[in-house]
């Protein structure tokens, strides 16, 4: 059993990080790549008898001092990925202060198809904004954004017309009702969408991203796994909100590249 001291810093009680506790934590576990809430706790506590108290808050300086990353509540690893972040395009964030000029307070988010693209084996040759707004906004912006005459509007398009015209076009704005509790996130002072809401919308609406559908999925999701950090809490939950947690949870875990342990969790 190793002294506390050797690889534990404190002032006023309170846990710092530092490159002796990387050491540490990697030699204890050994090269594991994931592991438990628990496998931590007994990891401190056979340094010295833990109050959960004083393991909540070392946890949370680990996490806060990028040490460790969370994949879920309860499963934590080394790999330290960055957080997603999709370009606004210009014509986006023009879009958007119009539309927060016109209805103040509005909840919405936007984001472009093009920020697939870093993600796809083969680059379609168009795209459509996604302009999601709260449910009582949707026909007021729709009226809105047809005034303006800019682009074609489609308000939450059918099948149908998306076969018939959305296919057709180069580039479309779709309005749709923003769902409620939606992760999304500030960019540029643009609400725009993470990671984990674009997994689960373009598995979940197959026809209005039917360019994106089959080995072009796995693609995206698998390449995306690999270079951004993802909280499968989050996208489960709002998979969840989709009515989609069960049948995107089976599918990551038996066709992506997320660790398994995830769902053991």
């Amino acid at each position: 059993m190793f002294e506390a001291s050797h690889y534990l810093c404190y002032a006023n009680d309170r846990f710092m990080a530092n490159k002796e506790i990387i050491k540490h934590l990697k030699e204890h576990f050994n090269g594991k790549v994931y592991f438990t809430r628990k496998e931590i706790f007994d990891y401190y506590n056979e340094i010295e008898q833990i109050k959960e108290t004083t393991f909540r808050w070392r946890l949370f300086n680990l996490k806060e001092n990028k040490i460790i990353r969370s994949l879920t509540n309860d499963v934590f690893t080394f790999d330290l990925l960055p957080q997603y972040s999709p370009q606004v395009s210009n014509e986006n964030k023009e879009l958007v202060n119009l539309l927060l000029a016109q209805f103040r307070d509005v909840n919405l988010s936007i984001w472009s198809t093009q920020v697939l693209n870093e993600f796809m084996l083969h680059l379609p040759g168009k795209s459509s904004t996604i302009l999601e707004v709260e449910k009582d906004a949707l026909e007021p912006v729709f009226h809105y954004l047809q005034d303006l005459n800019k682009v074609d509007v489609f308000l939450e398009p059918t099948t149908k017309e998306i076969a018939l015209y959305i296919n057709e076009k180069v580039n479309v704005i779709i309005l749709k009702k923003l769902i409620t509790k939606s992760p999304i996130q500030t960019i540029d002072d643009v609400p725009t969408v993470t990671l984990e809401k674009l997994i689960v919308d373009i598995y979940s609406e197959k026809k209005l991203f039917e360019a994106f559908q089959g080995n072009e999925l796995l693609h995206i999701i698998n390449n995306a796994i690999e270079k951004y950090a993802i909280n499968t809490k989050t996208l489960l939950n709002y998979a969840n909100r989709r009515s989609k947690r069960e049948e995107i949870e089976v599918y990551l875990r038996e066709k992506t590249d997320l660790p398994k342990i995830i769902f053991d969790d």
